[in-house]
């Protein structure tokens, strides 16, 4: 991975040459790629660990106070980053679990692509990650800070006004005992521990990586987006390697009370596509990926699973509000990729959508693919379908999810099952169009070309990211151990 400066091509072929995952069920990407073609779903009740119902759950969803949803999926405790990657104790206690999956992600992909045996250039090796927020450790840390206040309320109350000094003392000292027991304290490890946008320094730093880190933040869009910087970065020879994909944990109970508010939340599952969508489900978890210049991948002989050939990115501008999907400006994001990319819209085999299973955002986007993908033959389906069925929606880290599973359809020549599908939501329309949805597996072997799936990633607020992935020359898929 030595620096190469002689020119650059706006639509060399990017080659992902090494994978890695974190994620509900599967803290590895062979396990990731078997639940899918299982048909496996990891939605399940929120674990009390992380909040508990009982405080903060009510089916009534005019309560502004509390949550109708209580389901998503979730990443039990790992404690193993202070041993693996020599954290000290007291930084990991500290640290947003979403940073350390990004680090073991970012790990796995360069293992996976052999760069643990073999040397590379670190200085021209960049990571871009997707983060948004870090709702869940900045909670905690602002309520203790918030103590002082909290106590002001209490003193406040008629009751304990009536009661006497010393048992006004003693309820405070036994109030802040209880309170701080439960709290974590504030130390010099806080803030980078909480800061989403520390997450791409903190895998340089351990990883000793000392190209350019930042992170992107395009709400659900912000893994995408950190794909496209990537490309960007290889194709201008700024960078020789990039670690890039997405992390996300943001599942506090204050994430899904606020979402309730929006009514954006399902409290009966993931079902893209279908009649029973109602809401989208959250999830958590790490996608990584190490991207090189498919010409220098071939040079230095890695396995190319997959290669990206166009991304496509807009912005809806004024539309019916801030958070509504937008026809136009998905369409403007996959005409754009296809353009990009150089590939005509009717050699695209398949769609891995955005498909999060509310009720308008499924139909928006499938009248955009109609839209672009939609003049060619019935006898040429275009097979649609969503992670999100599996795993929910993972936020930040969605895109790169969603380019997960494509890389790895693509790389293995089959899309697997999109599940949670009993009827199509007759809104779609979809005996009206060439779309069908891949709810079993389906071979990718189109004759005299290579496979190709669309990826759409839509943030909230109105960023729209589409990437158009490309099976791998069969020279290039095997000349190292398969992950998968």
């Amino acid at each position: 991975m030595d620096a190469h400066t002689n020119g650059s091509s706006s639509r060399e072929p990017i080659a992902i040459v090494g994978l890695g995952c974190v994620l509900p069920d599967a803290h590895d990407v062979a396990t990731f790629w078997s639940n899918l073609e299982r048909g496996h779903c990891s939605i399940r009740e929120v674990p009390r660990e992380r909040w508990d119902p009982a405080l903060y759950y009510s089916p009534d969803r005019r309560d502004g106070d509390r949550t109708y949803s209580k389901i998503g999926s979730f990443i039990p405790p790992n404690g193993n980053h202070s041993l693996r990657h020599r954290i000290p104790p007291s930084v990991v206690k500290s640290t947003d679990a979403g940073q350390l999956w990004a680090l073991e992600a970012a790990d796995q992909a360069l293992q996976d692509a052999g760069y643990h045996e073999r040397a590379f250039d670190r200085e021209r090796c960049a990571v871009i990650l997707g983060a948004t927020g870090s709702e869940e450790m900045r909670t905690p840390t602002a309520l203790r800070v918030y103590l002082p206040h909290v106590w002001s309320m209490l003193e406040s109350a008629p009751t304990v006004q009536a009661l006497p000094e010393a048992s006004r003392r003693q309820l405070q000292v036994e109030v802040e005992r209880a309170y701080k027991t439960t709290m974590p304290s504030v130390t010099e490890d806080t803030m980078p521990g909480e800061l989403a946008n520390v997450m791409a320094g903190r895998v340089a730093n351990v990883l000793n990586l000392r190209g350019p880190n930042f992170v992107t933040d395009a709400a659900c869009a912000s893994s995408a987006i950190a794909l496209d910087a990537a490309c960007k970065s290889l194709r201008s020879h700024e960078v020789d390697a990039v670690l890039t994909g997405g992390s996300d944990r943001n599942q506090g109970v204050s994430m899904f009370v606020k979402f309730c508010r929006l009514g954006a939340l399902s409290a009966n599952g993931s079902f893209p596509f279908d009649e029973r969508a109602d809401g989208f489900v959250m999830g958590e978890g790490a996608v990584v990926f190490l991207l090189k210049r498919l010409s220098d991948a071939r040079r230095d002989g890695d396995r190319v699973y997959a290669t990206v050939r166009g991304v496509g990115t807009s912005s809806d501008g004024r539309g019916r509000a801030i958070t509504a999907p937008n026809v136009e400006g998905q369409v403007a994001a996959l005409q754009r990729a296809l353009t990009s990319a150089g590939v005509p819209a009717r050699d695209v085999d398949a769609i891995e959508c955005h498909g999060t299973g509310t009720a308008v955002g499924d139909v928006v986007e499938v009248e955009s693919l109609r839209r672009v993908y939609g003049d060619r033959p019935a006898a040429e389906p275009l097979w649609i379908g969503s992670v999100k069925s599996n795993l929910g929606h993972l936020k930040s880290a969605a895109g790169a999810l969603s380019v997960l599973k494509a890389v790895l359809a693509l790389h293995h020549g089959r899309l697997p099952p999109t599940i949670g599908v009993t009827k199509p939501n007759p809104r779609l329309k979809l005996e009206e169009s060439p779309l069908r949805i891949a709810t079993q597996a389906v071979d990718l072997a189109p004759p005299g070309r290579p496979a190709r799936i669309g990826v759409s990633c839509f943030g909230f607020g109105g960023t729209n990211v589409h990437v158009i992935l490309e099976s791998a020359a069969e020279r290039d898929a095997t000349p190292w151990p398969l992950l998968v």
